[in-house]
């Protein structure tokens, strides 16, 4: 792959040297010098047919912003953008992408990030060059990529291991198969992504959350996914607890899902535990598989048989999957575990065993169970369920035997139908 060639404007001298010298720092970029006037560097354009052009917006944005969308809407140009500002300013940011530019940098503040996205876009070229080779007729045989499955992981009350289990579970279909993955992660509020996977997101779901869903493009949504260190795509609904942003609604999410569906093989989603946002609804009617997560504990089970009873009413039973987590902890009120299944009278798709040591030593240094400990039984319950999920073996689903409700937990729950919802 040849040197990219680069046009670069600058805003002032002082940023005009600083990027001179660091364009000129770096063997692979091929340049004729930084201008300051958009004149010249539309004529130095039109002059070498750049690759990459730079545009530093800063107290200029309105020109700057016009320049950027003539050369983006331009079909004759086929060269990406580069804008740059020197504060890192949401508004900023979003209305560069919209206009066009395909990477925000705030500079000089991150010199390294300019080198980073070089990189980048050369890495791409170099990919595209060796693909551009493909007959028409392997294209056509290729088709296009069927919608990827959306695995929505739920529990109707806080602390059962719901969040745990989604993370772990998109990573093992990361990593079994080498799916492409996207873990979603819905809680606008107590977002636990960002310590369960040891980074730290710079934007999240919650930043678009207040725009118009049809004035949000594809440059934007792909601005706020997270690139993991272990292969995992990341979203998150929000930064911190003190986001102050408008509630998701479900029209960003549908322009959201068909986003993610079209480009990746799995999207697995955590939603929170409350039953009445606006969102949930549509996750779970969307959803392809739900696994519903509970504890073998009167509470968990209690709240998990009354969300039973409410999404009989306007969802798939079929695509609802029980999980039980933490299953060889000590049963309630000297209750079996078998006692409790019986008493709940729903089937169980999967049982993952307990092991609390494993779970805080993974979630503390902010890594993948199975990087902690690959053999656990824990890792093997959350392998067999990505098996299953992905239909290369059966779902050994056991049904237990139907109980009068006669017992502890039927008399607590009294349902109305002594049959399986």
């Amino acid at each position: 792959m040849n040197n990219i060639k680069v046009v670069a404007v600058a805003s002032s001298e002082e940023t005009r040297v600083s990027l001179y010298q660091q364009l000129q720092s770096l063997d692979f970029v091929e340049f004729n010098g930084v201008y300051i006037e958009l004149s010249d560097a539309v004529r130095e354009c039109q002059a070498v047919g750049p690759d990459i052009i730079i545009v530093d917006t800063t107290g200029r944005e309105l020109d700057a912003g016009l320049f950027i969308q003539a050369i983006g809407m331009n079909p004759e140009n086929p060269c990406v953008i580069f804008a740059m500002h020197q504060e890192m300013d949401i508004n900023i940011f979003k209305e560069a992408i919209r206009q066009g530019a395909k990477e925000f940098i705030q500079y000089p503040e991150d010199k390294a990030g300019l080198e980073v996205a070089l990189k980048k876009h050369m890495a791409f070229m170099s990919r595209v060059a060796t693909t551009q080779g493909k007959s028409q007729q392997a294209q056509t045989i290729e088709g296009k990529k069927a919608p990827g499955k959306i695995i929505t992981c739920f529990a109707s009350k806080g602390g059962v291991g719901c969040s745990t289990i989604a993370v772990n579970l998109a990573h093992e279909l990361h990593a079994l198969k080498n799916n492409s993955v996207v873990f979603m992660d819905l809680d606008q509020v107590f977002c636990n992504t960002a310590i369960m996977l040891n980074h730290k997101p710079s934007y999240s779901i919650g930043d678009i959350a207040d725009n118009n869903p049809k004035d949000i493009d594809e440059a934007l949504l792909n601005k706020i996914i997270i690139k993991h260190d272990s292969g995992l795509h990341v979203v998150v609904g929000s930064k911190s607890v003190l986001d102050d942003n408008e509630m998701i609604s479900a029209e960003l999410l549908e322009l959201m899902m068909d986003y993610l569906t079209a480009r990746y093989d799995y999207v697995v989603v955590d939603l929170p535990t409350h039953v009445l946002d606006p969102y949930h609804q549509y996750m779970v009617e969307r959803a392809d598989e739900i696994l519903l997560v509970s504890c073998p504990d009167i509470p968990s089970l209690y709240r998990t048989r009354q969300y039973l009873d409410l999404a009989q009413k306007y969802l798939d039973m079929r695509k609802i999957k029980m999980v039980l987590n933490r299953y060889n902890m000590k049963a309630a009120y000297r209750m079996s575990n078998q006692d409790v299944e019986g008493e709940f009278r729903y089937d169980i798709f999967a049982r993952i065993p307990n092991d609390w040591d494993l779970n805080v030593e993974a979630n503390s240094f902010g890594s993948a169970l199975s990087k902690v400990s690959p053999k656990s039984d824990t890792v093997k319950a959350l392998q067999k369920i990505v098996i299953q999920l992905m239909g290369e073996a059966e779902a050994t689903v056991e049904t237990k035997p139907q109980t009068s409700g006669s017992g502890l937990l039927g008399k607590l729950f009294t349902p109305k139908n002594a049959g399986s919802p």
